[in-house]
């Protein structure tokens, strides 16, 4: 299965972290989130914070939220009808990092 297309785009925070919200129309798709660069001391984690599908094009979107603790933020996700993804960086304080924030589209 060829991919048919990609967004992307960079999360950065200074001040402990932040959330990153890209949207497509409703496709097969794959979010992934990879730390991009840490700098300075302590525990900093990157992710996926949640996302949404919208399997019935007439339907609402179905809300997945992973919530605040870190621990639980996957890395990938993938369903045949994303339509959003909510990318993002826990810093610890006098930290600063960056999230790559990858969708692609599969055909």
């Amino acid at each position: 299965m060829p991919i048919a297309d990609m967004n992307w785009n960079i999360l950065w925070s200074s001040t402990g972290g932040g959330t990153l919200e890209m949207n497509i129309g409703a496709q097969k798709a794959v979010g992934q989130a990879s730390l991009g660069q840490a700098d300075g001391e302590g525990l900093c984690n990157s992710g996926i914070r949640g996302f949404r599908t919208r399997p019935n094009p007439a339907g609402p979107e179905n809300v997945t939220d992973f919530g605040d603790n870190f621990y639980n933020w996957p890395n990938t996700v993938f369903d045949q009808s994303l339509t959003s993804v909510t990318f993002a960086l826990a810093l610890g304080s006098h930290q600063e990092g960056t999230v790559v924030c990858n969708i692609l589209r599969w055909s």
